[in-house]
């Protein structure tokens, strides 16, 4: 069997729908960072809609600072790949053409290639999804991270960038310098306000290395805030078999994920944009209502029921969405303590959010694993979990079920230590530090519960009161020292 490529497309299964443009006449106008499986079952597949609905100079160039590399995944397939949808038993498979060219910033060389692609007067808009890490920021605060070795090494210089910022930094100096049209730049990412944040962060990361060019992004480049929306799980090899049986070529690039996308992306753009509203994009004023609800509601959920999922031994998010004690505690949890937090936005109503997100996540044909979902929590569950619990608690109301999300994470994260049974080693910059903090504490686990509310990285100053390190001790007891499953279960019978 063959390698998906443009020359292989006449031997694909007749039900795959192939790009309905000529890519050969298709010319870069924008750039997108962090080429993933989200990218591409997103954002790329918007870009391939807009290009069927009207066709323009908007092909993409794919930039990746870290795996996957690009080199190896992408250019062998001249750049295109299957995306499929499943819901149930129903799957339905086509080809994205919208991807022109990738760049895996590796060394000196590749680094001058990418930033001559930021740099082009052609290229009007760059995305990106990079993770919430990837912005090098500090949780609980949004400042710059000058803990983060890499990003100190950036602002030394004049190494290749290993940062986002590092990389953006130097590739708009070579704007600035050449005098070229302005960009915008829109984050795709579970931050907070992402573009507002990207904006400062790039700013004061510039201005530590020129304030002409702090100055120069201040006024040449727009930062729109987004927000994004489509479960997509990583592909495994399995998928990547299936779907060759299944349409007739080997696509190692092959991605997954549900029916369900939203983009929101607000109207604010420094120059000439593509037209994804022609795919259903909503242009909008202030992104951050839709930003909001969908952390709180979607993201939190996909959080609270991956972390406390993997504790009592499911594998993937849609079993532990439908386990009846952790669904009811999770639909309790939205329903009667986060909906108080969350904005009004016409036309999309808080409660069936709710059940269409819950839903979502049950969609067993989306085999998104609970430790995929746990990965990087510390980094994820300020703005879905903690946020939220700290504004209920200022306006002196009860978070019993927020405070047992936020204990969750802990016990995943703790599940590493060896007192804890080392159920598996936890991805997450803080897992070293709160293990220790497991491994030191042994048996006092309101102790334990200090300890780890004590880091403000994540959960600033203000939350390690008494009554509050007293709930969560007494849930870290209840998820690591014995029976979590019956633990649980007593919980959701608490009403």
């Amino acid at each position: 069997m063959r390698r998906l490529a443009q020359a292989s497309l006449l031997e694909l299964a007749r039900s795959v729908r192939r790009p309905c443009y000529d890519r050969a006449e298709l010319r870069v106008g924008m750039a997108h960072i962090g080429v993933g499986a989200f990218h591409r079952c997103h954002q790329a597949e918007f870009t391939d809609d807009m290009l069927e609905a009207r066709f323009g100079p908007w092909g993409v160039v794919g930039i990746n600072l870290y795996p996957p590399v690009l080199a190896e995944l992408l250019a062998p397939q001249d750049h295109l790949y299957s995306r499929t949808l499943r819901q149930g038993e129903r799957a339905e498979t086509r080809i994205v053409g919208s991807i022109l060219h990738t760049v895996d910033v590796l060394d000196a060389a590749t680094t001058d290639e990418a930033t001559r692609v930021l740099a082009s007067p052609s290229l009007h808009v760059v995305t990106m999804t990079v993770t919430e890490k990837g912005y090098g920021l500090v949780p609980a605060s949004g400042a710059l991270d000058m803990d983060n070795p890499q990003l100190r090494a950036d602002l030394r210089g004049p190494s290749p960038p290993r940062t986002l910022l590092g990389l953006l930094a130097l590739a708009m100096e070579r704007r600035r310098t050449a005098n070229v049209p302005p960009l915008t730049m829109v984050s795709c990412d579970n931050v907070p306000s992402n573009g507002t944040l990207l904006r400062s962060a790039l700013i004061a990361f510039a201005a530590a290395r020129s304030a002409p060019l702090a100055r120069w992004i201040e006024e040449s480049v727009a930062f729109p805030c987004s927000m994004v929306d489509r479960i997509v799980p990583a592909a495994t090899r399995e998928d990547i078999d299936r779907i060759a049986v299944d349409i007739g070529v080997i696509d190692e690039a092959a991605v997954v994920g549900e029916p369900f996308r939203q983009w929101v992306i607000e109207d604010r753009f420094a120059g000439d944009r593509p037209l994804w509203e022609l795919a259903g994009a909503q242009l909008a004023r202030d992104a951050k209502p839709y930003e909001t609800i969908k952390m709180r509601v979607l993201n939190a959920a996909q959080s609270t029921l991956s972390h406390l999922g993997a504790i009592v031994g499911h594998e993937f998010s849609f079993e532990a969405a439908h386990d009846p004690v952790l669904l009811g505690l999770t639909r309790r949890m939205l329903q009667t303590e986060t909906v108080s937090t969350l904005p009004t936005v016409e036309g999309m109503g808080v409660e069936a959010y709710i059940k269409s997100s819950l839903e979502r996540i049950a969609n067993s044909a989306i085999r998104h694993r609970c430790h995929q979902i746990g990965t990087d929590g510390s980094q994820k569950i300020v703005q879905r979990i903690v946020n939220p619990l700290r504004e209920r608690l200022v306006a002196g109301q009860s978070a019993p079920l927020l405070t047992l999300a936020v204990a969750g994470w802990m016990a995943y994260v703790l599940s590493g230590a060896q007192r804890f049974g080392h159920r598996w080693d936890p991805s997450d910059p803080w897992a070293e530090t709160v293990i220790a903090m497991g491994e030191e504490c042994r048996e006092d686990f309101s102790a334990l519960a200090r300890a780890v509310l004590g880091v403000r990285t994540i959960f600033g100053s203000d939350l390690a009161t008494a009554p509050f390190v007293a709930a969560v001790g007494a849930h870290l007891r209840g998820l690591l020292d014995g029976d979590a499953a019956a633990y649980l279960a007593g919980l959701a019978g608490d009403k």
